[in-house]
């Protein structure tokens, strides 16, 4: 037995990989949902209490399954927590932009065609710009990895999310 088939091995690589993979689950609800990270979570918890078992008899298939799982998992997570990141900050500077509008103008903007994005790439995420019938209200909406899990800012409600 080498090295990196032995239990110590083995138990250091869950022990990294577990976390954060149930990290990156987590993420996963800001992401794309609850059901999806529930998803995430109920994978990471079966799979890896197979491969768990898979070592005792197969060393290497469980090892290199640990991998797979986790990356399976990580990078995509990565890329989406990234996005949050930025379409939360490019939706922050459209929510400023509204106020500094109202402040120089006395009403909100009726759409976004005078906003510059700063990150371009973020603009496809920005899923809508809506302006009350009365004109005292606007929403900003936006999403990250999937379109069904919406993120907003109400001038009347502030931040908020629905997960799915």
């Amino acid at each position: 037995m080498n090295r990196v088939e032995s239990p110590s091995f083995f138990i250091l690589l869950l022990a990294i990989l577990l976390p954060l993979e149930v990290f990156c689950a987590l993420l996963a609800y800001e992401t794309l949902g609850e059901v999806m990270s529930g998803t995430y979570m109920v994978g990471i918890i079966l799979l890896n209490g197979l491969l768990v078992v898979l070592f005792f008899r197969h060393r290497s298939a469980a090892l290199l399954g640990a991998l797979i799982v986790a990356l399976l998992i990580v990078p995509y997570q990565i890329v989406l927590g990234d996005r949050l990141i930025r379409v939360q900050a490019e939706t922050t500077r459209i929510v400023a932009y509204a106020y500094e509008t109202r402040a120089e103008s006395g009403a909100y903007p009726a759409d976004l065609t005078g906003y510059t994005f700063t990150d371009t790439a973020m603009q496809p995420y920005i899923q809508s710009y809506t302006l009350s019938e009365d004109g005292r209200d606007f929403t900003v909406y936006y999403f990250v990895g999937s379109d069904t899990a919406s993120h907003w800012y109400g001038s009347d409600t502030g931040w908020d999310y629905y997960p799915d």
